[in-house]
């Protein structure tokens, strides 16, 4: 499954239609004290800008967008779309594996922008899934995951559509698979702390909210680690009978339910 991109949908809603302009026509806005246009909101103060935007939104690689946001705000540094750009920094560094750097630009975001649910879901899940038992610092890190999760909670419950003409419900689909991953962090906090009923019940929402495979694998494993057999096997079962499941996921379920039953026969 793929989950529908909140934000991009806010930047690209924001940004004024350059490519739809003649080039000496400025964008659309109130006239300010000096005569010029001021377009209302955040928006590109140039083209250029505006160019360099949308290329690093639209750059696959996470190693090549990183460093095209990295370049952006150095050579734009009062950008109106700090904290989103610093975001995408943060998601590429997430999408390498490099948790430390993603945690340092989600967190550097989240102090531009601290009502930004993206920037808050994203750090959310970085903590929950990344922090382990053994971690001395185990306590802190999923108290801010927990408190990352509900704050992006509460803004989701009260966010309007980022564009007026995106389907009611696009948005409504958007919003759920966005408050999925809320809940599926208060599921792995939970779960660290040894509130396995509330752990349960979180992941179950989540799952209900946006059932993606992966994420039922995710919640297996961070069942087998903390010696949770029965509970792994049951995600196991889960991941492999989901509608969504492809031909990867199906070979992994089957790898893994070797693994966590040899695990749980070693443990009796």
């Amino acid at each position: 499954m793929r989950r529908i991109a909140i934000l991009s949908i806010s930047i690209i809603a924001a940004l004024p239609a350059f490519s739809q302009t003649p080039a000496t026509a400025p964008p659309a806005g109130a006239m300010g004290a000096s005569g010029a246009v001021a377009p209302k909101g955040p928006h590109p103060k140039s083209a250029a800008e505006n160019n360099a935007l949308v290329a690093m939104m639209k750059t696959a690689d996470p190693a090549a967008q990183a460093k095209a946001a990295e370049d952006f705000l150095k050579t734009y540094p009062d950008t109106d779309y700090k904290s989103q750009t610093l975001l995408i920094e943060a998601q590429a560094y997430h999408a390498q594996k490099q948790d430390p750097k993603a945690i340092v630009a989600g967190e550097a975001a989240l102090d531009v922008d601290p009502k930004s649910y993206d920037t808050l879901l994203l750090l959310s899940e970085i903590y929950s899934r990344s922090t382990k038992a053994t971690d001395l610092d185990m306590d802190d890190k999923l108290a801010k995951a927990d408190k990352y999760a509900k704050e992006a909670l509460d803004l989701l419950a009260k966010a309007e559509k980022p564009k007026a003409d995106l389907p009611d419900a696009d948005w409504a689909a958007a919003k759920q698979s966005e408050e999925s991953r809320g809940y599926l962090s208060l599921g792995f906090s939970a779960l660290l702390h040894k509130k396995y009923d509330d752990a349960k019940t979180n992941f179950n929402k989540g799952i209900a909210m946006y059932p993606d495979p992966l994420d039922m694998l995710y919640i297996e494993r961070a069942y087998t680690d903390v010696k949770r057999y029965d509970d792994a096997l049951a995600w196991i079962d889960k991941a492999a009978a989901s509608p969504n499941a492809n031909d990867t996921v199906k070979r992994i379920t089957g790898s893994d339910k070797t693994r966590v039953e040899g695990l749980k026969k070693q443990s009796q």
